[in-house]
């Protein structure tokens, strides 16, 4: 598995293509799984067609970024976890070679693949996973968030241990409670965290970390 992880759907820009381009090919088929919606915005079928089907408000941006690297929309599949079961959710999954998870809040991504019974078809698959924002920060076995319009408050949460050794603070702008809140999870999870600026991502293939455009590492200097 090649891992990206990423703030939005702008990874077609140049401070990504180039290291991206070997793994989005035009041939690729694609499924993206929006797990991570708020309760409150999608409770049914009709809200989620509002926000991810063909005429969605989100479905454009989502989407574009695979376009500009030649795929075709035929090649993009979705999951929709209010009309796919779990056999149906396996199957698309199964059959992509690009797997990616949109933002949103990362727990419920955790929570709904268990109740898809998906959890495991996810760790299993051998293309490139995607994630953008909740979908980055959902991979990694231990992740911290920080207060915003959806957290009242810090917390340390639990992903799905795809990926570990390092945390990630995203949507980074190097505001106050950003830099507090980084400064606490290097202290309490003593893993590097990588901040990463609107432009910035991470590529990992092969157990090694490329960063991408703008990213800011810091490092527990208590650790070992």
């Amino acid at each position: 598995m090649v891992n990206v992880l990423l703030n939005y759907y702008n990874f077609h820009e140049d401070w990504a293509y180039k290291n991206l381009s070997p793994y989005i090919r035009p041939e690729c088929k694609v499924t993206i799984v929006p797990y991570a919606y708020r309760d409150y915005e999608v409770a049914c079928d009709a809200d989620w067609q509002k926000l991810y089907g063909p005429d969605g408000e989100k479905y454009p941006n989502i989407i574009a970024p695979f376009l500009a690297y030649g795929i075709s929309e035929k090649n993009i599949k979705w999951v929709n976890f209010f009309t796919d079961d779990g056999e149906s959710s396996r199957r698309k999954i199964s059959s992509a070679d690009i797997l990616l998870f949109t933002g949103g809040l990362p727990e419920k991504i955790t929570q709904r693949l268990l109740e898809k019974g998906i959890t495991d078809a996810v760790k299993n698959f051998k293309g490139v996973l995607m994630g953008v924002s909740a979908g980055a920060m959902f991979q990694l076995e231990r992740y911290h968030i920080t207060p915003d319009e959806d957290y009242d408050s810090y917390g340390i949460y639990h992903g799905i241990g795809l990926l570990d050794g390092f945390d990630l603070e995203v949507h980074y702008t190097h505001s106050e409670i950003q830099q507090q809140c980084t400064q606490r999870a290097l202290k309490e999870l003593k893993l590097p965290v990588y901040a990463m600026y609107h432009c910035g991502g991470l590529l990992i293939a092969d157990g090694h970390i490329t960063v991408m455009g703008d990213v800011d590492i810091h490092i527990n200097k208590e650790r070992g």
